[in-house]
């Protein structure tokens, strides 16, 4: 037995439970101790104790040796409470102080084939899943104290995002847990270490708090734009967009509301001044999946995107980790304008999570098979409903049975209620989180062991995203999806909530069209607070659902060509004399619209049937595959990795306008084909991306292009750098081609720590090292490649493609042969651009 498990014995046999748990490297233990100093309710210290004694087990290699004494008293149950989890009671002396318990495997004989494979054995022992490895840092990585990447599609994701070409945009698809967050912030921040702004849309509170919470540590100012209406979160909010004004908020996360309302102002005045750095959108699915559906603010975006672009120049990153060919689609139609669109993925299905699934006959029967799983699984775990009703029943079910460490999250959650549920869940204060999918985007809670789905998620994109939740460690984690056939007809109702019909769509179009008002420049700005038509039935109609859908009307003529979102510069308060007269033109600005006309035939009902409706259908058959696919999985006739492959491979796009497509490299943690099968659990290999940028951005110093005299290549002999000072100028030539704007630097790893780590920790430049020359997949910007003495000389160095822009710099030793007869020095036979180190740092002033 572990130490832990010992010392553990001993505070139960004594009950001086000790306020500090961090010398308990567990967290199961900390949970325990914690739910012991905190009247907790007694499934939440049996589970816990579950927990221990299967971990316990497993580490040992056994299945239920490991024994454990417990009081037989409160806040310790009974007898028959111990074996509702599968704990046995080992003494039947009722004379006994204590319980000789032991903890056996979970079985159940209403999952298929657990018992030859106990569905909670591989999460208790903790098995590595994982396979993609950390590579190699570039130096800049030490901003955000990391040393290495997470993934090889981290690494090209953010070098993408570095020489991105002015004003472009970059789909950057990769797998949940492999760094995708970074990508966006490490850029945000160095290009802010003096001033700068990037925005983060994110789709929830929970993102935007712990997307904060993680770079605490390297922003000395509140991140997050949410609030109440309180005097503190008022005050911080004002003090947010003040510093956008300024240039020194560096990165703000915030939803697609806030950003089209209250942060409006500030970021027009950043952008007025250059300030802003890029424009993120976080988990861009949520564009097309919400946008179309009830939060219309995410299609919106794209109008002001384009007018603060209008103003300054920065780069759009979209963020994903689901990424199907129609999502792709939407954002580029959104986002592919005015520059560049590109998209770099690398995507490796989760190995992570086992898939189990069970079909319910009844509610009740599907009420006693979640407390059994609650009984016997992991902490911490996460149960999904759909509906936010669903979640509260569940949540009072769980505190009659004696789960008090159990959280709720929805749609409805105030941001403190989401804020204090996250710390507690990170604090290990809370085991059970009972959330509709309004919890869990990008979430960062590592160690969440199992997903438990009391529904049938309406699509299989929003199926995999909220079992994502589990396992982001690395390590084994399980899904378990409980559903009935009424779940299965919720789920097809919800799924067939299409974009409005042409009917009613034109309807609504022509009323806010007859109350526009001309805004110049072939702009019109209409007001969106209009009933649809002057029926009574219309006329009384709420005005903040009427809002929605003409919102939804407006995005879904945009995304079809008739018109485009435009937006204009919110009313800023030094431009007016009173208050009221600033209040009413926010009044007007938020219940507006500024669009422009692109098909003059716009109002005609032959217009919106060959243009709205292959739109509508185009939704309504992706929204069918969806759900297709989530039944494919509940029948489980096929590998679930070829449901999900299915789902998100991408073919590339070979027309005019090339496109990546997306491949996907399939894994499985388990399943019930690869059970009957007897396939133990895959992983693939993270592809590496190949650089996206057909021009990508960078520049050349004027004294480089003084040397290079229009060459794309040049060589530079140096002799032995054994000479100290030789070696000292070799540093300083080295640093001077980084202020020149040499970005990829070609060096052996012995060489990389004295010759570059310490000359560009505090450079405003970033570099990226490689090893060894590879053409194919490094970025097409200024390279410097140093090879060493009786290192191997590459003739492809020379070679010369055309197609790169950026010129490459060699740096080798004087009696480097040539690479096609050994018998010639290349110095003597090399017909282009050439100096001897010597003569190169005279010219360079070293």
């Amino acid at each position: 037995m572990t130490d832990s498990f010992q010392e553990l014995n001993e505070i139960l046999q004594t009950g001086n439970i000790p306020e500090d748990t961090s010398d308990f490297s567990e967290a199961c233990y900390q949970r325990l101790l914690d739910a012991l100093g905190n009247s907790s309710g007694s499934g939440d210290i049996v589970s816990l104790v579950r927990h221990i004694l299967r971990r316990e087990d497993v580490k040992q290699g056994v299945s239920s040796q490991t024994l454990l004494k417990v009081p037989r008293k409160p806040p310790f149950p009974n007898r028959s409470i111990w074996e509702q989890f599968s704990i046995k009671v080992l003494n039947d002396n009722d004379d006994d102080e204590y319980y000789l318990i032991n903890a056996h495997p979970w079985q159940p004989e209403w999952l298929e084939l657990s018992e030859q494979y106990p569905p909670d054995t591989p999460v208790f022992k903790e098995e590595n899943r994982r396979s993609y490895e950390e590579v190699a840092p570039d130096p800049f990585l030490s901003l955000v104290q990391r040393k290495s990447y997470r993934s090889v599609g981290q690494r090209e994701a953010i070098r993408a995002v570095l020489t991105a070409p002015e004003n472009s945009s970059l789909v950057i698809n990769l797998p949940t847990s492999s760094g995708k967050s970074l990508c966006a912030q490490l850029p945000a921040l160095l290009n802010s270490r003096t001033s700068g702004v990037s925005v983060v849309v994110v789709p929830t509170t929970a993102l935007a708090i712990d997307q904060e919470r993680a770079l605490k540590p390297f922003v000395n100012h509140d991140t997050a734009y949410y609030g109440d209406k309180s005097q503190e979160e008022q005050e911080r909010r004002e003090g947010i967009r003040n510093r956008i004004r300024a240039g020194t908020q560096r990165i703000i996360f915030t939803s697609p509301e806030s950003l089209m309302d209250s942060l409006a102002p500030a970021l027009y005045e950043a952008a007025k001044l250059g300030m802003l750095r890029y424009f993120i959108i976080d988990e861009a699915h949520m564009v097309e999946q919400w946008g179309d559906d009830f939060r219309p603010a995410f299609q919106e975006i794209p109008g002001l995107r384009r007018d603060l672009l209008r103003l300054t120049s920065f780069t759009t990153l979209l963020l994903t980790a689901t990424l199907t060919e129609s999502c792709l689609d939407t954002l580029e139609t959104l986002f592919g304008k005015p520059g560049e669109f590109q998209l770099i993925s690398a995507v490796e299905l989760r190995s992570e999570p086992s898939y189990w699934f069970s079909n319910c006959e009844t509610e009740e029967v599907r009420k006693q098979r979640l407390l059994e799983a609650v009984y016997h699984l992991p902490r911490p775990l996460i149960i999904y409903a759909t509906k936010r009703e669903d979640v509260e029943s569940w949540k009072r079910e769980l505190n009659r049975s004696g789960f008090k460490r159990c959280g709720v999250m929805t749609g409805q959650s105030s941001s403190q209620e989401r804020l204090q549920l996250i710390k507690n869940l990170r604090e290990k204060k809370l085991d059970i989180v009972v959330a509709t999918s309004a919890f869990g985007l990008g979430v960062d809670q590592a160690d969440i062991r199992a997903v438990i789905h009391v529904c049938v998620p309406e699509t299989i994109d929003r199926f995999y995203q909220e079992v994502g939740r589990g396992g982001r460690d690395g390590k084994a984690s399980i899904s378990l999806t409980l559903y009935t056939d009424l779940d299965l007809e919720i789920a097809k109702s919800l799924n067939e909530n299409s974009p409005i019909n042409i009917e009613r769509g034109l309807e609504r179009w022509q009323s806010m069209f007859n109350r526009k008002e001309s805004f110049g420049n072939g702009q019109f700005r209409l007001p969106i607070n209009t009933p649809p038509s002057s029926r009574e039935e219309d006329i009384d109609m709420k005005n903040k659902q009427s809002t929605a859908w003409n919102i939804r009307t407006l995005t879904l003529m945009n995304r079809a060509g008739l018109i485009e979102i435009e937006s204009a510069e919110p009313p800023q308060r030094k431009a007016f004399e009173s208050e009221d007269l600033y209040k009413l033109a926010w009044d007007t600005y938020r219940s507006s619209r500024v669009i422009r006309i692109k098909n003059e035939c716009h109002l005609d009902k032959s217009t919106w049937e060959t243009d709205i409706e292959p739109i509508r259908l185009q939704r309504q058959n992706w929204s069918y595959k969806n759900l297709q696919l989530m039944k494919k999985a509940l029948k489980a006739k096929v590998c679930i990795s070829e449901i999900f492959a299915e789902a998100y491979t991408i073919p590339p796009r070979q027309t005019i306008k090339k496109r990546n497509g997306v491949t996907v490299v399939r894994a499985c943690g388990g399943c019930p084909v690869c059970r009957k099968q007897r396939r133990t659990p895959f992983s693939g290999i993270m592809p590496q991306p190949l650089p996206v940028w057909h021009n990508p951005k960078f520049f050349v110093g004027e004294e480089l292009q003084r040397l290079l005299a229009n060459e794309k290549l040049m060589l530079i002999f140096y002799e032995s750098l054994e000479d100290r000072s030789r070696k000292r100028r070799m540093n300083a030539v080295i640093k001077w081609f980084i202020g020149q704007g040499i970005i990829n630097i070609i060096i052996p790893h012995n060489y990389q720590e004295n010759l570059i780590q310490d000359r560009v920790q505090n450079s405003n430049n970033f570099i990226f090292l490689f090893e060894k020359y590879q053409p194919i997949t490094m970025p097409h910007v200024p390279t410097l490649i140093f090879y060493a003495l009786g290192n191997f000389f590459s003739h492809n160095c020379l070679s010369i493609n055309h197609q790169w822009q950026a010129p490459r710099i060699i740096l080798l030793p004087m009696d480097t042969p040539d690479p096609t007869r050994t018998d010639r020095k290349l110095i003597n036979i090399f017909p282009g651009r050439q100096f001897k180190f010597d003569r190169f740092c005279t010219e360079i002033g070293i």
